[in-house]
């Protein structure tokens, strides 16, 4: 009899936990983010997989009991950031099955995956959750122009379904140095659909500044979900990595879950939620290392209609469908806030951005830069005497790892240490009082810019602007964005564009200047990596 009555409760359990499920026809999804900071053990990759993997598991079953829909989990951190040279890479890789392989590497035996890819897959399959997560990647070469070593290594992220099956996997496009990896010949643009009626698109990091894979899933295929793998290093004023999340999601108008690798001592923190033109579901910025899951009740998006047929090029027209949209931002979600400033920033050079003295009082002006203007009405008072603020104004490139040349343009209100460009994007508290501000900039090339609103307080997180507003043209588009009420420790207020038209060509660059450490910290990769052009 009490026999009987455990699998009555089991099967009531099961019942209870389907009914926890979203279907194709809920309005809302259930979707969980992890803020992780990975363990590493040097020369033991292995150990290092298995150890993060059963990390990952314990995340998932919590999830789980919070009946998500979807977990996703950041780049490298089942490996690590400290991956090996070439040479010394094949321990830390593993084979990943293509989604056509119907593959379950839980209860599959016939391919040679790692240890850490099958307890993952059991995982999802014991506690009935899609998972993204994000591995290094081994795939024989035998065909001409084949590395020495007659491997392609890829930096990729990885889906399973609920029942544990790889249904879709993605190869980074634009790395942000990893000269360990390959990339593929043809970029690639990934999807994957769900049996709770989402399409999703994913991408890795460093490809969310660029149109390939990107603005292909946003506005060639209409997809309105996308999971964001990164190990972002965060950079002042515009490219913090909550603040470049919420940026782009809201330009895009898509729902963004962005799972970030958290270790702040090297400049790595930042994960969220994020739902397009409806602001911030929930979103973390640790400045002290930590670890956190983050799981939210995510309206459904309608998808857009597709603009063009043509994956391999967005839109060869500058022309831009007339309309005129303004969009009040909703409230925001209170957002974690830090206490302790472990978090070490990397500084965007503004010396060569042309840029004017922000004066109590009044301000109505227009400041230009390359025939590229940007409008400014301000109303500022009780400033500080400790803090300056400067409008600044960009439109060139900028080099990111010494070789790659990024189109960009901004118009933008920067909290600086005195008057002079080199000391702005210091984080720090303000009593100055902005009573309105309301920048708008005039972009061309519609269909391959990207313009975000870019906005940041001294906890390194996003302000809620009230609207922004485009006005949209045959050749170029007005946008501007306001912020009302009053305002105080404001560090950025801004209009941050990517043109992609640009990418490639020498002109005036920004880039990294210098870099901020909290403490002492030798870290060879921020040397490389963050050396301004």
């Amino acid at each position: 009899m009490r026999e009987m009555q455990y699998i009555l409760i089991l099967l009531l359990a099961g019942i209870y936990d389907t009914q926890q499920r979203s279907t194709a026809e809920s309005d809302t999804y259930m979707a969980a983010v992890v803020e992780f900071p990975p363990v590493f053990f040097k020369d033991d990759a292995n150990l290092t997989l298995l150890t993060n993997a059963k990390s990952y598991v314990n995340y998932i079953h919590r999830a789980g009991n919070q009946s998500a829909d979807i977990i996703v989990f950041p780049e490298d951190g089942l490996t690590g950031l400290n991956l090996p040279n070439r040479k010394e890479l094949d321990p830390w890789m593993t084979i990943i099955p293509d989604a056509v392989d119907n593959y379950t590497p839980c209860t599959g035996s016939t391919l040679s995956v790692s240890d850490a890819l099958k307890l993952i897959s059991c995982a999802a399959r014991d506690n009935q959750i899609y998972v993204v997560i994000n591995i290094a990647e081994k795939l024989p070469c035998e065909k001409d122009g084949c590395p020495s070593d007659k491997f392609l290594y890829y930096n990729t992220n990885v889906v399973f379904d609920r029942n544990g099956k790889v249904i879709a996997k993605y190869r980074k496009t634009n790395l942000f140095g990893e000269y360990q990896f390959n990339v593929t010949e043809i970029p690639e643009v990934v999807t994957f659909d769900t049996d709770f009626g989402v399409t999703f698109g994913t991408f890795i990091c460093f490809d969310i500044l660029f149109k390939v894979p990107a603005m292909n899933l946003t506005r060639v295929l209409g997809v309105k979900d996308i999971i964001f793998s990164t190990a972002w290093f965060s950079e002042s004023p515009f490219l913090t990595a909550v603040q470049t999340q919420y940026g782009w999601s809201f330009a895009e108008d898509v729902n963004l879950l962005a799972s970030g690798y958290n270790n702040p001592q090297r400049g790595n923190a930042g994960s969220g939620i994020y739902l397009g033109r409806n602001g911030v579901g929930t979103a973390i910025m640790p400045l002290q290392k930590k670890e956190a899951l983050l799981v939210y009740e995510v309206p459904k998006k309608i998808k857009s209609t597709v603009v063009t047929k043509n994956q391999d090029d967005i839109s060869n027209s500058k022309e831009c469908s007339k309309a005129d949209i303004t969009i009040p931002s909703q409230s925001q979600k209170p957002l974690e806030y830090g206490t302790v400033y472990d978090l070490t920033l990397i500084y965007d050079n503004l010396d060569v951005f042309e840029t004017a003295i922000l004066t109590e009082g009044v301000t109505e002006t227009k400041l230009c830069q390359n025939k590229f203007c940007c409008d400014f009405s301000v109303n500022m008072s009780n400033a500080n005497s400790n803090t300056t603020y400067l409008l600044a104004v960009f439109y060139g490139t900028r080099t990111y790892v010494r070789t790659i040349v990024a189109g960009t343009a901004s118009c933008a209100v920067i909290q600086c240490s005195n008057k002079s460009s080199t000391s702005c994007g210091r984080v720090q508290n303000s009593d100055t009082v902005f009573n309105s501000l309301v920048i708008t900039g005039t972009f061309e090339n519609c269909n391959d810019v990207i313009v975000m609103p870019m906005s940041l307080n001294s906890s390194i997180l996003p302000i809620a602007h009230d609207t922004y507003m485009e006005t949209i043209h045959e050749e170029h588009k007005h946008v501007t964005i306001s912020i009302q009420p009053s305002t105080k420790n404001l560090v950025t207020f801004a209009l941050y564009a990517r043109d992609f038209t640009r990418d490639g060509l020498v002109s005036s660059a920004s880039g990294y200047k210098y870099i901020f450490y909290s403490f002492i910290l030798p870290v060879s990769i921020f040397l490389y990596l963050f050396t301004w052009a």
